[in-house]
């Protein structure tokens, strides 16, 4: 239990400063620990703002008996990043607690962008007051298990991490490279890992709270004008080759997640958009003898307007989605060809629409009327 109550930065060769920040906050811990035992109905009560009080209290009280100037510890809570800084050490700690009988909680924002400047250390200083009441003390990156969002992205704190548990192991990555990139690109690694994550664990999931989208509001796709709609179709075709599945269970929900998450649009009826409406009875003003799917008469209707976006006016959104959706080969300059492609090759590998000749179909610019 002791080794867990407080843990040291791996530093190999600890100078001054980091040796007398060490003293002082493991003192603080066990002190701590001793109210927490002595006085647990107390302590069990305490708000966030009374733990950090009773932390910096703490701190003051005993600074004098490890050597360490009480006028350096600066309680900034509720200013600045960490809650306590201290100064002419590069150190600072961030206070912590729950109610629960539990070492987990949220902790504080990924962006970081209160961090005081001359602080490049942060222990983390953790109350548990449910249960037994009881604190620990370990390096802040130690302690971060997760990212979650309340009102932004947010780190999860879980005391009882292993060392290569932490989010950072999982990111390969470093907390002192990470927090030390621009907020754009600290939310586009987080991004990435966690759709990395997804596809590993093949689940069709994507970070909304991280997504492409600027609406401050979400809406419901049916209520847009016709014309967006329109071309909202036009990328979901172009962007998923998911909706060429012969298995209705898995074309429609990757498009789903796309739309709220770069568009901020529910659609509670996304399968009617492709399939409702009959099927496609005639080419160029010529009946079929066999009717083709409904998804035949979408592609057909907006060829001409994926073209457009494909191979006369691709803007940055075309480009990033494809970048991030398209998992076959595809020539950069050829975006119009190489998604024709794709469609063919998924129309051969559905049953129920392997003998259309889409390919022709498209080239030749066919209407399906």
């Amino acid at each position: 239990m002791e080794n867990q109550r407080f843990v040291t930065f791996d530093i190999t060769d600890m100078n001054d400063a980091d040796k007398a920040v060490n003293a002082l906050l493991r003192v603080t811990t066990d002190n701590l620990n001793t109210f927490s035992s002595e006085s647990a109905v107390i302590c069990s009560g305490l708000s966030s703002s009374q733990v950090e009080q009773l932390s910096f209290d703490t701190m003051v009280k005993i600074a004098p008996s490890v050597d360490f100037d009480p006028k350096r510890i600066d309680l900034v809570s509720g200013q600045r990043f960490p809650d306590i800084v201290l100064h002419e050490t590069k150190y600072g700690v961030e206070i912590k607690s729950t109610l629960k009988d539990s070492w987990k909680s949220t902790g504080s924002s990924i962006v970081e962008s209160t961090r005081d400047i001359d602080t490049d250390k942060i222990f983390l200083l953790f109350g548990k007051l449910g249960g037994a009441p009881e604190f620990r003390c370990k390096p802040y990156q130690m302690c971060l298990s997760n990212i979650a969002v309340t009102h932004s992205p947010r780190y999860l704190i879980d005391m009882e991490l292993s060392s290569n548990e932490n989010i950072f192991s999982k990111m390969a990555t470093e907390y002192d490279d990470f927090r030390t990139l621009p907020e754009n690109d600290k939310i586009n690694k987080v991004r990435d890992y966690y759709k990395s994550k997804a596809k590993i664990e093949k689940k069709e999931q994507a970070p909304w709270w991280m997504g492409g989208t600027t609406n401050v509001n979400i809406s419901f796709y049916n209520d847009l004008p016709a014309k967006e709609k329109f071309v909202l179709d036009a990328k979901a075709m172009i962007f998923f080759k998911s909706i060429y599945e012969q298995d209705p269970n898995k074309r429609y929900r990757a498009i789903s997640l796309w739309l709220i998450n770069y568009h901020s649009l529910l659609v509670p009826n996304i399968r009617d958009t492709f399939s409702a409406g009959g099927t496609c009875k005639k080419i160029n003003g010529k009946s079929l003898c066999t009717p083709y799917p409904h998804i035949v008469k979408e592609l057909l209707s907006h060829n001409s307007e994926i073209y457009r976006l494909l191979a006369i006016e691709p803007d940055e959104e075309i480009f990033n989605c494809i970048n991030e959706f398209w998992d076959f080969d595809h020539d950069s300059k050829d975006l119009y060809g190489s998604w024709v492609s794709m469609v063919e090759t998924a129309f051969g590998d559905n049953g129920d629409l392997k003998d259309i000749p889409i390919r022709n179909l498209l080239e030749s610019k066919a209407m399906p009327r």
